[in-house]
């Protein structure tokens, strides 16, 4: 029998005959001829022209995704940076506060004069910001000054019924420190719970947090500086605004024990605060009601007249007067209404005494978290960063004389592509874990069913 062994040409269609090329090389022609018809037969040929486009085209699509997820993680990761940088501050702003006012009185060297006009100078710059921008600021009500230099900012209402406790007793320690470990730790007046008071944090917004409660008038009309929408306050819930220093306009729903006047400038000084009621961006009543400022009629008028010089029509607006309004500057139901559960805003507490930054008050056995809200609405548990790693970033930072990252960069801090992505590993490692879990980006593993259920946790180690 004869075996065709020519090379068939490109248009040759048919079937039957070998293919141009052999996968399995030999010296004699009948069998490559043989092997290209047992390649047909169980479906091992060379891919058609069709075939070759698609698999171009899946391959094309796939490298296209595994750019964009490249581009996506990489996002995230110089997200991880920025949050990371905001809960750096958070974290050096409640070890301050509390080293001025509670941990330092756990040490038995006495207080020298210098250091005590340190403590007084950083609690009292917390109710003086923004004074030096305009004279005619008000800060904080002096009942309310507590509330600010407070580590927690547990509402100042609250708090000052335990002040008013603390003078009383005359324990001859300062006040934190008796009310949080000394003395007074176990004082649970019934005017006010200390649950009450635990529950009762006022959230104090950061430089970033507080661009997403800005508002500007445009055309007579108050929009959201970000997303240019219209601020309507139509739902039946109290909108509280105020005006600071360097007249920019802030406003947000007011929730009782949690936000509040005091958190849009974090208890700095304002021009004018109050309440408003706004429909599609045409202001309808404002009133110069706060208890954490005490707004007078000066105020409110000057107010009126910064609405006035941007273009706002008060002809149908309802201007009520200090006097006016129907509520007094104290709150009557805050001690009478309990807070709702679900607003807790508690810090983690943590009974390791060897912590100078923390405190060693013990807490109900239902954990509650302490949350915040970062930028983008972003919520946070405060980390607990031990004094160890915070002095050795404060120590590396001594030389290059910033803590912002981005002023010490080469490279531009804006892009994606790495110069954040290296800056995450600056900080510590509580707050790189939390940045990293805010991104979805945490190395932390998830066991499974069956694992859980045998007690048995996966390992990355490979077996044996």
């Amino acid at each position: 029998m004869e075996v065709q062994t020519s090379t068939p040409t490109a248009f040759d269609l048919n079937p039957r005959r070998s293919p141009p090329y052999s996968l399995y090389s030999s010296s004699d022609p009948s069998v490559d001829s043989q092997m290209g018809d047992l390649m047909f037969s169980t479906g091992i040929l060379p891919p058609s022209d069709s075939d070759s486009a698609s698999d171009s085209d899946s391959a094309a699509a796939m490298k296209l995704q595994k750019v964009y997820r490249g581009y996506r993680t990489r996002r995230l990761l110089a997200d991880s940076a920025v949050v990371a940088e905001e809960l750096w501050w958070q974290a050096i702003d409640f070890a301050r506060l509390n080293h001025s006012t509670v941990s330092f009185f756990n040490f038995q060297k006495p207080e020298s004069a210098a250091s005590r006009w340190n403590r007084i100078s950083l609690n009292a710059s917390k109710v003086g910001k923004g004074l030096s921008l305009d004279s005619k600021a008000h800060k904080l009500a002096f009942q309310h000054w507590i509330e600010a230099i407070d580590p927690r900012h547990r509402y100042g209402h609250s708090l000052h019924i335990y002040y008013n406790e603390w003078c009383k007793a005359d324990a001859g320690q300062p006040f934190f420190y008796w009310l949080d470990v000394g003395d007074g730790k176990e004082v649970d007046l019934e005017k006010c719970p200390r649950s009450k008071l635990r529950q009762q944090c006022i959230k104090y917004l950061g430089p970033q947090e507080r661009e997403h409660y800005e508002y500007i008038i445009v055309e007579g009309k108050i929009m959201h500086r970000q997303t240019q929408l219209p601020l309507d306050t139509e739902n039946g819930e109290k909108w509280i605004f105020v005006m600071s220093a360097s007249k920019r306009l802030y406003a947000g729903k007011k929730k009782k024990g949690n936000f509040h006047h005091s958190s849009f400038l974090a208890g700095g000084a304002t021009l004018a605060a109050g309440r408003l009621d706004v429909e599609n961006g045409i202001l309808k009543t404002i009133s110069p009601y706060s208890g954490h400022y005490r707004p007078t009629d000066e105020t409110l008028n000057s107010f009126i007249s910064f609405l006035k010089e941007n273009g706002v029509d008060l002809n149908a607006v309802d201007v009520r007067r200090a006097n006016e309004d129907s509520e007094t500057y104290e709150d009557k139901d805050t001690v009478k209404n309990e807070l709702k559960p679900e607003t807790p805003i508690l810090e983690s507490e943590t009974h390791d005494q060897e912590e100078v930054f923390l405190f060693s008050e013990e807490v109900d056995k239902k954990s509650t978290t302490y949350k915040r809200s970062l930028s983008g609405g972003l919520h946070s548990p405060k980390s607990e960063v031990p004094k160890k790693a915070i002095l050795e970033r404060i120590n590396s930072k001594k030389v290059a004389c910033s803590y912002q990252l981005g002023h010490q960069l080469s490279l531009k801090w804006s892009t994606g592509a790495g110069p954040r992505i290296g800056c995450i590993a600056d900080y510590p490692i509580e707050l790189r874990l939390q940045a990293l879990e805010f991104t979805n980006l945490s190395p932390k593993t998830r066991p499974s069913p069956n694992n859980i259920n045998r007690n048995v946790w996966p390992s990355f180690k490979p077996a044996a």
